[in-house]
């Protein structure tokens, strides 16, 4: 909202009050005249406040109220009011996607709840942290195995974890500005959102910088560093989660119903119950693997027979992993896109 022509609704006991106003910014609005107004009424029914007024469409005497023969942007917003006192609206207004002749033909318009800004800061980070990411760990924990073949001079496993990672920074980057570009700086009313988002930012840079001076493979500092990069990296994706559950009832998002929530514990569950599964196999394998040695039994050929069947196993893992990801995801662009 900037420099706004408004129009008041507010009910008052059991009566309805007409208020033209002039909005300025996110300030509250300045109530004017009603002058301007003619053929005021208004009518409730069934917990439903319905109101109308004519005016002309040219006001040369009101300096505040803008001229009705040029096309603008329509939004509606809806809050609490107290004695004829409004607040601010709970939900972001619903906003026209573009200018209309308001002197027109009445047509059916388009509009959205949230501003296109705050749709792709939620599509990013949701890319970045429910896709990227978890498929990128998922890799990196347990198929060093199974992909160490060399791609570009690198082990395979490596190679995803790394562009999976990077990727994650890129659009955890974009993301984070949108809101600011939105709000033009901080946002007061979003909680402990933007702190969260703040240290996952934080997070997300420091894991390549210090990827970046990785000790060499058998270096004594490299155990220091492997933990210190998973550490780090399971905080992120638990902040990141934690902002995600925050984020989805912010106003200015605000994805419709409960199913929000339940989908993303679905997710969580779906993670965490794919990381147990991989844990243990890998248990199993090592045991059996542990058995044929101890029995003494040649395991050239049983180990490799089942070194094979494990990795078949995981692939498979892997692939229902990674669609029930991109199913997740799916699904929350999907209700972003509809917003």
């Amino acid at each position: 909202m900037g420099d706004d022509d408004a129009y008041l609704c507010v009910r008052e006991e059991q009566t309805v009050r007409v208020q033209p106003s002039r909005l300025k910014g996110r300030s509250h609005p300045v109530l004017e005249s009603w002058d301007a107004l003619e053929d005021m009424a208004w009518r409730l029914e069934d917990g439903v406040m319905q109101c109308s007024f004519r005016r002309n469409v040219t006001l040369p005497g009101a300096g505040n109220r803008f001229d009705l023969n040029a096309s603008y942007y329509i939004f509606l917003a809806s809050g609490a009011a107290e004695e004829g006192q409004i607040y601010r609206h709970s939900q972001q207004p619903l906003i026209t996607y573009e200018k209309y002749d308001v002197t027109g033909h009445p047509e059916d318009v388009g509009g959205s709840h949230c501003p296109l800004l705050l749709k792709a800061h939620g599509a990013l980070m949701l890319v970045a942290w429910v896709a990227a990411v978890s498929i990128g760990v998922i890799v990196a924990r347990f198929f060093k195995p199974v992909l160490s073949h060399p791609v570009f001079g690198d082990a395979a496993w490596f190679q995803v974890h790394r562009a999976l990672m990077l990727t994650t920074c890129v659009l955890t980057g974009i993301a984070f500005v949108l809101p600011f570009v939105y709000r033009g700086g901080w946002s007061r009313r979003a909680g402990c959102h933007p702190y969260l988002g703040c240290t996952v930012m934080t997070m997300a840079v420091l894991q390549p910088v210090l990827a970046g001076f990785r000790p060499p493979l058998h270096d004594p500092r490299r155990h220091l560093f492997n933990w210190t990069h998973w550490g780090i990296g399971t905080a992120a994706r638990i902040i990141a989660v934690a902002a995600m559950f925050l984020g989805m009832d912010l106003p200015g998002l605000s994805l419709p119903g409960p199913w929000k929530t339940y989908t993303m514990l679905g997710f969580v569950a779906w993670h965490v119950g794919a990381e147990i599964v991989l844990e243990i196999h890998a248990y199993r394998l090592s045991r059996k693997v542990e058995i044929l040695d101890d029995t003494r039994i040649q395991i050239i050929e049983p180990f490799t027979i089942a070194d094979a069947e494990g990795h078949a196993f995981k692939k498979a893992v892997l692939a229902v992993y990674t669609c029930g990801n991109l199913t997740f995801l799916l699904i929350f662009l999907a209700a972003i896109y509809r917003l």
